[in-house]
């Protein structure tokens, strides 16, 4: 199976191949912005460097959030053009999921959590094969470390809201273990996608998993100017 997986949520832009059971290409750039102008072009170096088109794939895998409204959305609408060009299925991962990917040497819950840009965390609990505890929400940092059993001496914290959360688990009796999975990268979004598989018909476009709305919105009118 030959997956292109793109990731523009957070606060990084990423590009993988997947083919023949392992990633073959990869490229990743932290950055809070800008993720519309590098998109396309990390994508034309990948495929100009393993040779291929973007008609020699099965699918196409994006993360599709929780995460920042503008960088969720450069993603999909990538993702979404090649699958409209091409005819090909786009497989949906959520950042959460790929974050948990990420933390290799588990013996416990990892919690994964990124900044809302609020004061709220996007958080998601999972187990230590990597399945989920909990569903993905949006709380502030004390609710945050609530979500983790109590009865757990130590905890591995992925994504980048460690100094945030430390602290508090400390409270609670609980060692925080900061891991090196900080933002989701699409080499984890393609793992899971390769193992997920082709998804059926009615799933074959992903739209934008958001927790909660976006801060900008229009007037309840509609955008009407009043009189």
């Amino acid at each position: 199976m030959k997956i292109l997986a793109m990731d523009t949520a957070a606060a990084a832009c990423s590009v993988a191949i997947w083919a023949e059971g392992t990633i073959v290409a990869h490229e990743f750039r932290a950055m809070a912005r800008g993720h519309a102008a590098e998109m396309l072009p990390m994508v034309d170096r990948l495929l100009q460097k393993t040779g291929m088109k973007i008609e020699d794939f099965d699918a196409l895998a994006v993360s599709v959030g929780p995460g920042a409204f503008t960088g969720l959305r450069i993603g999909l609408a990538c993702a979404r053009g090649f699958g409209v060009a091409s005819g090909l299925p786009v497989i949906a991962v959520t950042t959460l999921e790929a974050l948990s990917e990420a933390v290799l040497d588990r013996d416990g819950p990892v919690l994964c959590a990124l900044d809302a840009k609020r004061s709220d965390l996007y958080a998601q609990v999972f187990d230590a094969k990597g399945e989920p505890i909990t569903d993905a929400v949006a709380k502030l940092p004390q609710d945050v470390v609530d979500m983790v059993d109590g009865s757990v001496k130590k905890v591995l914290v992925a994504g980048d809201c460690f100094e945030r959360l430390k602290d508090l688990f400390a409270q609670k009796n609980i060692l925080a273990i900061q891991t090196e999975a900080l933002l989701p990268d699409a080499k984890y979004v393609a793992q899971i996608a390769a193992r997920r598989g082709l998804p059926e018909e009615g799933q074959a476009r992903p739209s934008a998993f958001y927790i909660r709305p976006p801060d900008a919105a229009l007037p309840k009118n509609g955008g009407r100017l009043r009189p």
